[in-house]
């Protein structure tokens, strides 16, 4: 079955998760994953919640937010989530065209006109699937962009506004980061606020989320994690970063817990329309057709027994997470730690599978 197609059964129904019998034996074999994880050499503290329908059925923490203070890691503790970011920031793009106030398929020039010639012809939706051809990051270029405090995204854009496009828009896939940078300057402009304002009043007040913030390291947060560093044997404090000219596409603290709890509302409708969380859903397509499996934030793929879900990671400099989501089953399970690192996603996924039936 194509994978489209699997994607489309979870507005059928939602699917029976494990019997009750055996959720006591899924939840130990996260107790141990985590446990396992979390006596890694090269992690401190490492937060897990799961959320299953419309609840949080397993949150903890593990080993230390500040290893000097002894700070237990609570699910509640904010984490560099990083590219966790770009999911939310889809979202943020979503719900302003199903507002009426941006057309996905327009070319980004409609909303900001003076934009370099290059990035013109370029449309939200190519930003938001990697289809616009921007450049990644080039070698040594993240501590530049991680050594300086933005106040808008239209600061972040000289970074790579005046270089030219890998491909034609449309035409190939690219991950990046500077596309969601502009995503997020696209944002800002169609809702004539702050990007960050628009984000906590739009889309976290209404769903009861009040914790997730830019990543500025200039602000005194106590419920952040401390950034580590693992190198050849030591963990050290991480260096300086401030990742607050990442936008929506790295730029983001969050909890475990607020990451499960922003996509459970998402899933259950408490955020956008059924046809539109269909199209988030869903595999952008190239020119030719061919589908990239990437949507809205978020990657997808089948496992081994051939459920859909979709996934995503985030890692740098004192952040490592995972997302994996099961949508049709209505299963979420993300995990986050104050280390970079080896990514865990392959431990979030079995987690997962271990819930199903």
């Amino acid at each position: 079955m194509k994978k489209v197609a699997i994607l489309s059964m979870m507005f059928l129904g939602v699917l029976p998760l494990v019997a009750q019998s055996n959720l006591e034996d899924a939840y130990l074999r996260t107790e141990a994953i985590m446990q396992e994880i979390a006596g890694r050499e090269d992690i401190v503290g490492v937060s897990v919640t799961i959320g299953q329908a419309d609840s949080i059925s397993f949150a903890k923490g593990y080993g230390f937010v500040d290893r000097e203070l002894k700070v237990k890691t609570q699910p509640y503790h904010r984490f560099r989530v990083y590219s966790l970011s770009k999911h939310i920031t889809a979202i943020a793009a979503a719900k302003l065209a199903e507002d009426g106030i941006l057309d996905l398929d327009q070319p980004i020039s409609t909303y900001i006109p003076f934009l370099a010639e290059q990035l013109a012809q370029i449309t939200t939706r190519q930003l938001i699937g990697h289809t616009s051809g921007i450049r990644s990051y080039e070698e040594g270029e993240w501590q530049r962009v991680s050594n300086g405090l933005c106040v808008t995204p239209f600061e972040s854009l000289l970074s790579f506004e005046g270089d030219s496009l890998l491909f034609a828009p449309g035409e190939d896939y690219a991950y990046t980061s500077f596309g969601y940078v502009l995503l997020s300057a696209v944002i800002e402009k169609v809702a004539k606020q702050p990007f960050m304002d628009y984000l906590s009043e739009e889309i976290f007040k209404p769903l009861g989320i009040t914790s997730i913030r830019l990543d500025d390291d200039g602000q005194v947060d106590y419920q952040a994690a401390k950034a580590y560093e693992y190198w050849k044997g030591t963990m050290y404090n991480a260096r300086y970063a401030n990742n607050s000219c990442k936008f929506g596409g790295g730029g983001l603290l969050a909890s475990t817990l607020d990451i499960v709890a922003f996509n459970q509302q998402l899933l259950n409708g408490g955020l956008v329309s059924a046809e539109t969380l269909k199209m988030i859903y869903t595999s952008m397509k190239l020119k030719d057709g061919s589908e990239t499996k990437y949507g809205f934030g978020l990657q997808f793929d089948v496992d081994e027994k051939g459920r859909a879900y979709a996934w995503h990671s985030g890692r740098s400099r004192g952040g490592r997470n995972a997302l994996v989501i099961y949508p049709e089953q209505k299963l979420i399970v993300c995990i986050s730690a104050n280390t970079n690192g080896d990514g865990i996603v392959i431990e979030a996924e079995t987690i997962a599978k271990s819930l199903l039936p």
